[in-house]
Protein backbone atom coordinates (compact mmCIF):
# COMPACT_ATOMS: atom_id res chain seq x y z
CA UNK A 1 0.00 0.00 0.00
CA UNK A 2 1.58 3.04 -1.04
CA UNK A 3 1.65 6.04 1.67
CA UNK A 4 2.16 10.11 1.81
CA UNK A 5 2.43 11.90 4.83
CA UNK A 6 1.61 15.37 4.98
CA UNK A 7 2.79 17.68 8.17
CA UNK A 8 3.93 20.65 8.63
CA UNK A 9 6.15 19.54 11.92
CA UNK A 10 9.54 17.49 10.70
CA UNK A 11 8.92 15.49 14.00
CA UNK A 12 5.99 14.11 13.15
CA UNK A 13 7.06 13.60 10.07
CA UNK A 14 9.82 11.13 11.22
CA UNK A 15 7.99 9.86 14.10
CA UNK A 16 5.40 8.36 11.48
CA UNK A 17 8.10 7.70 8.69
CA UNK A 18 9.67 5.09 11.96
CA UNK A 19 6.76 3.45 13.26
CA UNK A 20 5.60 2.46 9.73
CA UNK A 21 8.92 1.38 8.63
CA UNK A 22 9.47 -0.69 11.96
CA UNK A 23 6.13 -1.82 12.68
CA UNK A 24 4.17 -2.13 9.46
CA UNK A 25 5.92 -3.39 6.23
CA UNK A 26 2.87 -3.34 4.06
CA UNK A 27 2.93 0.16 3.95
CA UNK A 28 5.34 1.69 1.61
CA UNK A 29 5.70 5.54 2.47
CA UNK A 30 6.56 6.90 -0.90
CA UNK A 31 6.63 10.53 0.08
CA UNK A 32 6.14 13.20 2.68
CA UNK A 33 5.18 16.57 2.37
CA UNK A 34 5.32 19.58 4.86
CA UNK A 35 2.23 21.45 3.94
CA UNK A 36 -1.25 21.50 2.05
CA UNK A 37 0.47 22.73 -1.31
CA UNK A 38 3.06 20.36 -1.45
CA UNK A 39 1.16 17.21 -0.40
CA UNK A 40 -1.13 18.02 -3.55
CA UNK A 41 1.92 17.85 -5.25
CA UNK A 42 2.93 14.59 -3.77
CA UNK A 43 -0.32 13.17 -4.22
CA UNK A 44 -0.96 14.01 -7.85
CA UNK A 45 2.36 12.57 -8.52
CA UNK A 46 2.18 9.25 -6.52
CA UNK A 47 -1.12 8.22 -6.96
CA UNK A 48 -0.95 7.33 -2.99
CA UNK A 49 -3.64 4.28 -1.76
CA UNK A 50 -3.34 6.01 1.70
CA UNK A 51 -2.38 10.03 3.13
CA UNK A 52 -1.80 10.21 6.88
CA UNK A 53 -2.57 14.10 7.13
CA UNK A 54 -2.66 16.19 9.99
CA UNK A 55 -5.54 18.45 10.43
CA UNK A 56 -4.37 21.94 11.69
CA UNK A 57 -1.17 23.27 9.32
CA UNK A 58 -0.42 27.31 8.46
CA UNK A 59 -2.39 28.32 5.50
CA UNK A 60 -4.30 25.64 4.60
CA UNK A 61 -5.36 22.86 6.77
CA UNK A 62 -6.00 19.41 6.01
CA UNK A 63 -9.38 19.67 5.04
CA UNK A 64 -8.42 22.57 2.91
CA UNK A 65 -6.10 20.54 1.02
CA UNK A 66 -9.08 17.56 0.59
CA UNK A 67 -11.22 20.31 -0.81
CA UNK A 68 -8.97 21.73 -3.29
CA UNK A 69 -8.00 18.06 -4.85
CA UNK A 70 -11.55 17.05 -5.68
CA UNK A 71 -11.78 14.10 -6.31
CA UNK A 72 -10.33 12.31 -3.68
CA UNK A 73 -9.58 8.29 -4.98
CA UNK A 74 -7.22 7.65 -1.48
CA UNK A 75 -7.85 6.60 1.94
CA UNK A 76 -7.13 8.56 4.88
CA UNK A 77 -6.20 8.77 8.47
CA UNK A 78 -6.46 12.04 10.10
CA UNK A 79 -3.31 12.82 12.65
CA UNK A 80 -3.58 15.90 15.06
CA UNK A 81 -1.84 16.90 18.52
CA UNK A 82 -5.37 18.15 19.19
CA UNK A 83 -8.59 16.29 20.12
CA UNK A 84 -9.85 18.87 17.55
CA UNK A 85 -13.86 19.35 17.18
CA UNK A 86 -14.20 16.85 14.31
CA UNK A 87 -12.64 13.92 16.18
CA UNK A 88 -16.30 12.36 17.18
CA UNK A 89 -17.87 12.77 13.92
CA UNK A 90 -15.35 11.37 11.66
CA UNK A 91 -14.47 8.34 13.76
CA UNK A 92 -18.17 7.64 13.18
CA UNK A 93 -17.27 7.42 9.32
CA UNK A 94 -15.04 5.57 7.34
CA UNK A 95 -12.35 7.70 8.39
CA UNK A 96 -9.96 7.28 11.04
CA UNK A 97 -8.25 9.17 13.29
CA UNK A 98 -5.11 9.53 15.19
CA UNK A 99 -4.33 11.79 18.26
CA UNK A 100 -0.52 12.91 18.68
CA UNK A 101 1.61 11.54 20.78
CA UNK A 102 0.55 8.26 18.09
CA UNK A 103 0.18 5.30 20.14
CA UNK A 104 1.58 2.33 17.86
CA UNK A 105 -1.66 -0.06 19.21
CA UNK A 106 -3.83 2.91 17.57
CA UNK A 107 -2.27 2.87 14.37
CA UNK A 108 -2.15 -0.83 14.01
CA UNK A 109 -6.11 -0.84 14.16
CA UNK A 110 -6.31 2.09 11.77
CA UNK A 111 -4.09 0.05 9.41
CA UNK A 112 -5.83 -2.88 10.11
CA UNK A 113 -9.50 -1.16 9.00
CA UNK A 114 -7.97 0.25 6.18
CA UNK A 115 -8.40 -2.74 3.91
CA UNK A 116 -12.57 -2.63 5.57
CA UNK A 117 -12.84 0.92 4.01
CA UNK A 118 -15.29 0.47 0.95
CA UNK A 119 -14.71 2.99 -2.06
CA UNK A 120 -17.75 4.54 -2.13
CA UNK A 121 -17.16 5.90 1.70
CA UNK A 122 -13.70 7.82 0.14
CA UNK A 123 -15.82 9.48 -1.65
CA UNK A 124 -18.18 10.87 0.98
CA UNK A 125 -15.28 12.64 2.06
CA UNK A 126 -15.76 16.08 0.68
CA UNK A 127 -19.59 16.15 1.89
CA UNK A 128 -18.14 15.41 5.30
CA UNK A 129 -15.74 17.87 5.97
CA UNK A 130 -17.46 20.23 4.41
CA UNK A 131 -20.12 19.81 6.80
CA UNK A 132 -17.86 19.19 9.65
CA UNK A 133 -15.87 22.99 8.89
CA UNK A 134 -19.32 24.72 8.72
CA UNK A 135 -20.67 23.92 11.71
CA UNK A 136 -17.19 23.82 13.68
CA UNK A 137 -17.82 22.95 17.39
CA UNK A 138 -21.10 21.94 17.48
CA UNK A 139 -22.68 20.15 14.18
CA UNK A 140 -26.55 18.41 14.20
CA UNK A 141 -25.97 16.10 11.72
CA UNK A 142 -23.64 13.27 11.94
CA UNK A 143 -22.83 10.48 9.61
CA UNK A 144 -22.91 6.92 10.41
CA UNK A 145 -20.68 4.13 8.16
CA UNK A 146 -22.59 1.03 7.29
CA UNK A 147 -21.31 -2.01 5.55
CA UNK A 148 -22.52 -0.54 2.60
CA UNK A 149 -23.37 3.16 2.56
CA UNK A 150 -22.28 6.72 4.95
CA UNK A 151 -25.40 8.01 5.92
CA UNK A 152 -25.75 11.72 7.17
CA UNK A 153 -28.78 11.81 9.87
CA UNK A 154 -30.43 14.60 12.07
CA UNK A 155 -28.95 14.04 15.41
CA UNK A 156 -32.34 14.73 16.81
CA UNK A 157 -33.89 11.76 14.77
CA UNK A 158 -31.99 9.02 16.69
CA UNK A 159 -33.88 7.46 19.25
CA UNK A 160 -31.93 5.39 20.58
CA UNK A 161 -28.62 3.19 19.41
CA UNK A 162 -28.15 -0.15 20.75
CA UNK A 163 -25.34 -2.35 21.03
CA UNK A 164 -24.77 -5.28 18.79
CA UNK A 165 -21.61 -7.03 19.18
CA UNK A 166 -19.10 -4.93 17.81
CA UNK A 167 -21.53 -3.04 16.02
CA UNK A 168 -24.35 -0.52 17.10
CA UNK A 169 -27.53 -0.60 15.60
CA UNK A 170 -29.05 3.13 15.69
CA UNK A 171 -32.65 3.53 15.57
CA UNK A 172 -34.28 6.80 13.92
CA UNK A 173 -37.57 7.86 13.52
CA UNK A 174 -38.48 5.89 10.68
CA UNK A 175 -35.42 3.32 10.05
CA UNK A 176 -32.51 1.36 11.41
CA UNK A 177 -28.71 1.73 10.36
CA UNK A 178 -26.37 -0.86 11.40
CA UNK A 179 -22.97 0.86 12.03
CA UNK A 180 -19.77 -0.48 12.45
CA UNK A 181 -18.59 1.31 15.04
CA UNK A 182 -19.25 0.49 18.47
CA UNK A 183 -21.22 1.98 20.86
CA UNK A 184 -19.12 3.62 22.94
CA UNK A 185 -18.13 5.60 20.19
CA UNK A 186 -21.57 6.95 19.65
CA UNK A 187 -21.56 7.62 23.53
CA UNK A 188 -18.20 10.01 23.05
CA UNK A 189 -20.03 11.55 20.51
CA UNK A 190 -23.47 11.73 21.30
CA UNK A 191 -23.28 12.22 25.17
CA UNK A 192 -23.37 16.22 24.55
CA UNK A 193 -26.51 16.03 22.77
CA UNK A 194 -28.32 15.02 25.77
CA UNK A 195 -28.05 11.15 25.11
CA UNK A 196 -27.85 8.92 27.87
CA UNK A 197 -26.35 5.01 28.19
CA UNK A 198 -28.84 4.08 30.23
CA UNK A 199 -27.58 0.29 30.11
CA UNK A 200 -24.28 -1.29 28.85
CA UNK A 201 -26.43 -2.13 25.51
CA UNK A 202 -28.02 1.35 25.03
CA UNK A 203 -27.58 4.92 24.44
CA UNK A 204 -30.67 7.42 24.58
CA UNK A 205 -32.31 10.56 23.07
CA UNK A 206 -33.65 11.59 26.24
CA UNK A 207 -35.42 13.97 24.25
CA UNK A 208 -37.70 10.52 22.70
CA UNK A 209 -38.25 9.60 26.33
CA UNK A 210 -42.43 9.22 26.84
CA UNK A 211 -42.69 7.89 30.05
CA UNK A 212 -40.52 6.06 32.80
CA UNK A 213 -41.10 3.38 34.81
CA UNK A 214 -40.24 2.89 38.45
CA UNK A 215 -38.62 -0.10 39.80
CA UNK A 216 -35.06 -1.62 41.00
CA UNK A 217 -33.71 0.32 38.13
CA UNK A 218 -37.05 1.03 36.10
CA UNK A 219 -37.36 1.55 32.39
CA UNK A 220 -38.04 4.08 29.83
CA UNK A 221 -40.76 4.26 27.26
CA UNK A 222 -39.32 5.47 24.06
CA UNK A 223 -41.56 7.84 21.68
CA UNK A 224 -41.09 5.01 19.38
CA UNK A 225 -42.78 2.96 21.91
CA UNK A 226 -40.26 1.07 22.72
CA UNK A 227 -39.24 -0.01 26.39
CA UNK A 228 -35.60 0.06 27.39
CA UNK A 229 -34.16 -1.38 30.87
CA UNK A 230 -32.34 1.26 33.17
CA UNK A 231 -29.39 -0.26 34.77
CA UNK A 232 -29.13 -0.23 38.32
CA UNK A 233 -26.37 1.47 38.78
CA UNK A 234 -27.21 4.16 36.04
CA UNK A 235 -30.42 4.78 37.77
CA UNK A 236 -29.15 7.62 40.23
CA UNK A 237 -27.74 9.33 37.10
CA UNK A 238 -29.72 8.94 35.00
CA UNK A 239 -33.14 10.42 37.21
CA UNK A 240 -30.61 13.47 37.96
CA UNK A 241 -30.68 13.82 34.09
CA UNK A 242 -33.80 13.48 33.67
CA UNK A 243 -34.98 16.33 36.44
CA UNK A 244 -33.40 18.53 34.26
CA UNK A 245 -35.33 18.40 31.21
Amino acid sequence: MKAIIVDDEPKGRNILLQLLTQHFPQIKVVATAADADEGIRRIDAWKPDVVFLDVEMPGKNGFDMLKELGTIDFMIIFVSAHNHYALNAIKLSAIDFLLKPIDLDDLGKAIQRLNSQPVHSVQQVPHLLQQLQQSKSRFDKIAIASATAIEFVNINDIVYCKADNAYTEVYLNNTVITSTKNLKDFDDLLSPHFFFRVHHSYLINMNHIKKYIKGEGGSVIMRNDVEIEVSRRRKSAFLELLSSI
